[in-house]
């Protein structure tokens, strides 16, 4: 997406195809800019598979945007603890 586009814009464009539970565009905290990308997150996956079918090579803001489907990964353990306690002493370790 284009470096000025917002999370407003890209919900927008995109809930013509259903209900926009969420929309993000993944920033550059150094830059304090757009990374030129972002996520649309659906609440059916038939709406997210409409939207994929019809936006893809789409412009929206300016550029052409490519589309795909994402699903998240598993990438931490729900079922393990946040965090433990440090050893008292270092014959604890």
């Amino acid at each position: 997406v284009s470096f000025s586009t917002t999370k407003e814009m890209l919900a927008d464009a995109f809930s013509q195809f259903g209900q926009v539970t969420e929309a993000t565009i993944i920033m550059d905290k150094g830059k304090n800019r757009s990374k030129g990308y972002g996520y649309v997150t659906f609440s059916t996956e038939e709406e997210a598979q409409k939207a994929l079918a019809d936006m893809n090579g789409k412009l929206l803001d300016g550029r052409v945007i490519f589309v795909d489907n994402v699903r998240p990964s598993r990438r931490y353990n729900t079922d393990a603890p946040l965090a433990r306690q440090l050893p008292q002493s270092p014959e604890e370790n």
